[in-house]
C-alpha cells in the first residue's frame, strides 16, 4: 500500500512538473499547430459555445470542419472558465484529461485490491512521452485515448464482478466516442464480452442482454452519423470528403498501400532511431515510447492469465492495430490509445518484481525487470528534438521543456493588429489560418486567404481564390470598411507581399506599428484617384 501511495505521488508530482506547471504564454503553442487539425477544434468549440453549432469561419462563410465536434465539446467548461483567455482552452482540456487519467488509473486498481499495481501504473503513464505531449496539445488524441481507457476499464469490471451494467455502459461511452475520434469504431470487437458472459439458467436472457448491449452502443453512435448526415448529406461521409475529397474517392484513407510505411515508423520508434519530424515534436521530445517500455510489455505477456477479459481485450487491441496500420496520415498518435493501453500489461511484470523485492526476494529476474521499468519510467534511451538527439532521458527532457520560453508569432500578430486598429476594425487578408484568426480578433475584423494558397483549397463545394479575394477586399471598400494584410515577417516576406490583390487606385502601405515580427500592410487610396469609397481609416 505504501509503496502504490508513493508511486501515485510521484506520478502527481512529475505530471506537475512536465505539463501543469508549463508557462503557455511563454511559448509557441498558442500559434495552434499543427494546421488545421487543432485550429478547427478550437473554432468549432467557441462556434459552439457562441452560436450553438459546430463550425469555422472563412471570410464571411460559416463552414463545416472536417472534425467531428467530440473534443470541442470537452473544451466548453473551460472557454466558459476562461473568457478573456479562450485560447488555452484546449491546453487546460487535455491537462485535466490526463489528470483525470492519473488519478482514475490509480483509483481504478486501488478499487480491485491492487494499489502496488495503481502505483506503478501511474507512474509508467506519467512519464511516458506520448502522454505527456499529448497532455500538452492542443489536440483531441488524448481524450480518444481516454474515452477507450475508459471503454476497456469498465469491461473489466463487467467481467470481473458479473455485473451487466457496466458492458452497457461501456458500450455507449464507445459509442460517443466516435464523435471524439471515429476511428475508435474499430474498439466495436471489445463488445464481445457481452456474448463471453456466463450463461446462468436462461439462454434466451443472455442472448438479449447481447443483443442489448450491441443496440446501446448502435444508439450511442447515432449522434455521430446523425451529424455527418445533416452536415455532409450522408451517414458515411465526413469532413474529409467535403475538404479533401480525392482521399475518400481514392479509397487511400485506409488501404493496405499503407501498411509498409506505418511499419517503418513503428520500427524507427521502437529501435529510438527516427529521423522525420512528427506532431509529437510540437508538443514534446518527438518520441513517442521508448525502447524499455516495449520490452516491459512484452515480458507481461508471459503473466497474463487468460480469461474472458483478455480475450474480448486482446481481440480488439488488435483489430485496432491491423486497421490503423491501412491508415493513410502516418504518425505514431493514431497508436495513442494502443500505448496506453499496454501500460496494464506492462504493470503485471513491473508488479511481480517489486513485490518479490519488498518480500527481499532477489532473483536475477527481479533486478532485470526492475531495472527495465525504471529505464522505463526515465525514458533512457532514447531520442529527442529534431534533428533528433540520441543517448536522451525522456523524463529529463520533459521537465526541461516547461522550462523553455518561446515567441507564438501568429498569436502575437493578431493581437498587435488588434491593438494598433482596435478604433478601426475592418477586413484581413492573411496567410495566416483565418478560422484561427477569426475566432481570436475581436469582432468586427473579419479575416480570410490572400488567395489560393492556403489549407482548405481542395474542397469542390466551397472555393476561395483570387477572384473571390478581389470581391472581399471590393465589398469592403463600397461600405467604407477599412482593409488590412497581417503577415509574420519570414524570409519569404517579398514573395508574399507581391501576392497581395492589385485594386485600381489603391496602393498596399506598410503601416508604422509594423515591428521586426509583425507586419501589417494598409490598403490606403492613392493620392489624385477620384475613387467614390473613402480612404481607410488608419492609425500609425
Amino acid at each position: 500500500m505504501a509503496t502504490g501511495v508513493l508511486c501515485f505521488v510521484l506520478s502527481l508530482a512529475f505530471y506537475y512538473g512536465a505539463v501543469l506547471r508549463l508557462q503557455l504564454r511563454q511559448t509557441d503553442l498558442l500559434d495552434l499547430g499543427p494546421y488545421p487539425d487543432a485550429v478547427e477544434y478550437f473554432a468549432q468549440a467557441n462556434s459552439i459555445l457562441k452560436e450553438g453549432t459546430p463550425s469555422i469561419q472563412i471570410g464571411y462563410d460559416k463552414l463545416p470542419s472536417r472534425y467531428p465536434p467530440g473534443y470541442p465539446l470537452l473544451m466548453i467548461p473551460w472557454l466558459s472558465c476562461l473568457p478573456h483567455q479562450g485560447i488555452l482552452a484546449p491546453f487546460r482540456t487535455n491537462q485535466t484529461i490526463g489528470l483525470f487519467l492519473l488519478v482514475g488509473g490509480f483509483g481504478f486498481y486501488f478499487g480491485i485490491g491492487r494499489p502496488l499495481a495503481g502505483g506503478l501504473g501511474t507512474l509508467l503513464l506519467a512519464t511516458q512521452p506520448a502522454f505527456v505531449s499529448f497532455s500538452r496539445s492542443s489536440l483531441s488524441d488524448l481524450s480518444g485515448a481516454a474515452a477507450a481507457t475508459l471503454t476497456f476499464a469498465l469491461v473489466y469490471i463487467g467481467l470481473r464482478y458479473m455485473r451487466r451494467w457496466p458492458l452497457y455502459a461501456a458500450a455507449i461511452v464507445l459509442g460517443l466516442s466516435l464523435c471524439i475520434r471515429p476511428q475508435l469504431l474499430f474498439f466495436a470487437p471489445l463488445l464481445i464480452a457481452a456474448a463471453l458472459f456466463p450463461i446462468a439458467n436462461s439462454r434466451p436472457k443472455w442472448l438479449l442482454h447481447c443483443c442489448l448491449t450491441l443496440l446501446a452502443f448502435l444508439i450511442a453512435t447515432v449522434p455521430y452519423f446523425a451529424f455527418n448526415a445533416v452536415e455532409f448529406g450522408h451517414p458515411l461521409k465526413t469532413g474529409y470528403d467535403f475538404w479533401v475529397p480525392g482521399w475518400a474517392e481514392n479509397n487511400r484513407l485506409f488501404s493496405v498501400h499503407n501498411v509498409p510505411a506505418q511499419l517503418a515508423m513503428l520500427q524507427s520508434e521502437i529501435t529510438a532511431n527516427w529521423e522525420e519530424f512528427r506532431v509529437a515534436n510540437l508538443f514534446g521530445t518527438g518520441t513517442y515510447i521508448v525502447p524499455a517500455f516495449v520490452v516491459l510489455a512484452v515480458t507481461g505477456l508471459v503473466f497474463v492469465r487468460p480469461n474472458r477479459f483478455t480475450v474480448s481485450a486482446f481481440v480488439a487491441g488488435i483489430t485496432y492495430f491491423l486497421a490503423t496500420l491501412t491508415y493513410a496520415f502516418v504518425d505514431g498518435r493514431f497508436f495513442l490509445p494502443l500505448f496506453i493501453l499496454l501500460i496494464p500489461l506492462a504493470i503485471l511484470p513491473a508488479e511481480w518484481a517489486v513485490s518479490n523485492i519488498l518480500k527481499l526476494h532477489f532473483s536475477f529476474s527481479t533486478i532485470a525487470i526492475l531495472i527495465v521499468f525504471l529505464l522505463t519510467c526515465v525514458g533512457y534511451p532514447s531520442q529527442s528534438g529534431f534533428k533528433p538527439r540520441k543517448q536522451r532521458s525522456q523524463a529529463w527532457d520533459a521537465l526541461h521543456y516547461a522550462n523553455r520560453e518561446r515567441i507564438s508569432p501568429q498569436y502575437e500578430a493578431q493581437r498587435k493588429l488588434a491593438s494598433a486598429f482596435r478604433y478601426a476594425p475592418g477586413i484581413v487578408l492573411s496567410d495566416t489560418d483565418s478560422a484561427y484568426l477569426n475566432v481570436l480578433l475581436p469582432k468586427p475584423f473579419l479575416s480570410a486567404p490572400i488567395d489560393d494558397k492556403h489549407y482548405y483549397s481542395y474542397s469542390r463545394v466551397w472555393h476561395y481564390g483570387k477572384a473571390e479575394a478581389m470581391q472581399f477586399i471590393r465589398g469592403a471598400l463600397d461600405k467604407a470598411i477599412p482593409v488590412y494584410a497581417l503577415f509574420v515577417s519570414s524570409e519569404h516576406l517579398d514573395q508574399d507581399l507581391n501576392r497581395l490583390p492589385e485594386i485600381q487606385g489603391y496602393t498596399w502601405e506598410r503601416s508604422k506599428r509594423s515591428d521586426r515580427r509583425t507586419v501589417i500592410m494598409v490598403l490606403t487610396r492613392k493620392a489624385g484617384t477620384n475613387s467614390l469609397a473613402p480612404v481607410p481609416a488608419q492609425q500609425g
